[in-house]
């Protein structure tokens, strides 16, 4: 593909390296160029860089943040088309979703941030509690953690290592990325848009490698956070070595979402919806939708309904704006999907359409397949298939279509699909999950206000939203006091008038009788005069404001 660059981005200067690694076109097989690979010392590099520039990052005015972040979208916006090519050839997304997935999303994430940094930065007031300490003020503050190290995955090879790389730069840290083997130009892409529209140099560093040098990386004691996305047994090993240096980890490891259709649905969205959240991305999303639970008194309607949108999709070349459904990016991950449904059918499971090789290219591809007959005694209903398959279990009541969702060792999203607001809201309240969605699915990574994250095995920490950037910050307590008395309530000296005071003030703020508490006020009052020396008015009203059910 004309005008890509293969090489390094590190302090701000393109590198080139002796060593190569080439990158393949899914679709047909065929190279795509070759990146340079960073040696141990060159990631040593680039984590040295991403340190001394964060002084400057850190120190930054907001506008001139913010004026960089309009820069890049309006670069972004520019090259729009030409990210969505990229994506489509190095990991065979087809136009369209590159455009709606990667490009709108990249866009709005900036846009966002381009408006709103000054607000998420500022301080939060934090008035405090306890009686004695009303005269203090008192807030939140953020500062950015260190050097962030964002290590992606092929299957979103640009979004998520942006929206990662985006977050960890409004929190004031700066950034060393690692994008994935199998799509190594994708991850230079973000790297380029940023170097041109006036990041500092060392704020943001690209560095493709091998695992070993991926390891060095996340082992090096300056990094502060890991942000990971991946299989969970990589997971792990990223959370171990993570914890040779009691390093910050945020990880978005595997999921198995479930779909619950309930008997008032409405079933030509509900099979519309399913069929897009499983076959979208070629199946190869952590949120995708990979198990549905559908009440047995409309599950065969349903199945109908969804297996004729499946054999409707269009497999092929992703770059023909008529595809639905692209290769998948690697072969390995093909055959994990293909193990999954030959143990499902051995187990008794009927695929009625799809889980076969699509000959038009020789790449990875595959058929969209949907299942019914299927329990959790199969694979394809218990781990992670990754991949364009459509299992479908029937149930008979919520309950048990709750059991079943949370029968599961992953807790990433949910979706629930009825007319009744009182249903949805009884699921959402219990499903075990870091989002649930009502009629839709899987669309909460694509807003900058909303979260992603889950329970169980599906990871650690969140990402992006109001919550999410807040893994990526010391939150730091500031406590002011200007008061002008010369001690507080508690300092020494001690002696028993200040134990006695003590303690008929927490019987006068504590005690659930009025009585007993208006008794603790009289035998205050004679020590009026001790107590107004270490305390300010504000006190005295807060604890009356406590008194009367302030």
């Amino acid at each position: 593909m004309d005008g890509l660059d293969g090489r390094l981005i590190i302090a701000g200067r393109r590198e080139e390296t002796p060593r190569k690694l080439a990158s393949l076109n899914p679709a047909t097989l065929e190279p795509l160029g070759e990146v340079s690979l960073a040696s141990d010392e060159d990631c040593r590099r680039a984590v040295r860089a991403a340190a001394e520039a964060l002084p400057l990052w850190r120190e930054l005015p907001i506008r001139e943040k913010q004026k960089i972040f309009a820069r890049a979208k309006a670069i972004f916006l520019d090259r729009g088309r030409r990210l969505a090519e990229l994506v489509c050839r190095e990991k065979g997304s087809p136009v369209m979703e590159a455009l709606a997935v990667d490009v709108l999303t990249g866009l709005e994430l900036l846009d966002y941030y381009a408006r709103h940094m000054h607000r998420t930065l500022a301080p939060r007031r934090a008035p405090l509690h306890v009686p004695l300490l009303a005269h203090k003020r008192s807030a939140f503050h953020f500062h950015p953690l260190g050097v962030t190290l964002v290590v992606s995955p092929w299957n979103f090879p640009f979004v998520i290592p942006f929206s990662d790389s985006v977050s960890a730069l409004v929190m004031g840290n700066t950034v060393v990325l690692r994008p994935s083997s199998s799509t190594p130009f994708t991850g230079l892409f973000i790297g380029e848009v940023f170097l041109e529209a006036g990041l500092p140099a060392g704020v943001l560093n690209v560095v493709n490698s091998r695992t070993a040098q991926a390891e060095t990386l996340i082992s090096d004691p300056r990094v502060q956070t890991v942000m990971f996305t991946g299989s969970t047994e990589v997971g792990k090993r990223v959370m171990e070595l993570a914890s040779r240096n009691l390093t910050h980890v945020c990880l978005e490891l595997g999921g198995k979402d479930p779909m619950i259709v309930l008997e008032d649905a409405d079933l030509d969205k509900a099979a519309r919806g399913a069929v897009w959240a499983a076959f979208m991305n070629t199946g190869q999303s952590c949120a995708s939708v990979e198990r549905v639970y559908v009440d047995r008194r409309v599950a065969d309607p349903f199945l109908e309904k969804t297996v004729e949108l499946a054999k409707n999709l269009r497999v092929g070349n992703p770059l023909d704006p008529d595809v639905d459904v692209g290769p998948m990016t690697t072969a390995g991950q093909r055959d994990v999907v293909l193990e999954h449904l030959a143990d499902a059918r051995a187990r008794g499971a009927v695929v009625h359409c799809g889980g076969e090789a699509w000959e038009g290219l020789p790449g990875h591809f595959l058929t969209p397949a949907v299942l019914s007959n299927v329990d959790h005694s199969m694979r394809i209903m218990t781990e992670e298939t990754f991949g364009p398959a459509l299992p479908v279990m029937s149930f008979s009541g919520p309950e048990e279509a709750l059991h079943l969702a949370n029968d599961s060792e992953y807790g990433l999203t949910a979706s629930v699909w009825t007319r009744s607001r009182r249903k949805a809201d009884w699921l959402a309240e219990r499903l075990e999950t870091g989002t649930v969605t009502v009629n839709d699915h899987m669309i909460s990574f694509i807003d900058p206000r909303a979260i992603w994250g889950g329970v169980k095995k599906t990871g650690v920490g969140r990402t992006h939203g109001p919550y999410g950037l807040l893994e990526l910050a010391n939150i730091k307590f500031v406590s002011r006091d200007f008061h002008r008395r010369r001690t507080q309530a508690w300092w020494y000296p001690y002696d028993g008038l200040k134990r006695t005071i003590f303690e008929e003030a927490m019987v006068l703020l504590h005690h659930r009788r009025f009585l007993r508490r208006g008794g603790a006020l009289g035998r205050l009052l004679p020590h009026l005069l001790k107590l107004k020396s270490a305390n300010s008015l504000k006190n005295f009203a807060k604890i009356a404001g406590r008194l009367f059910g302030g």
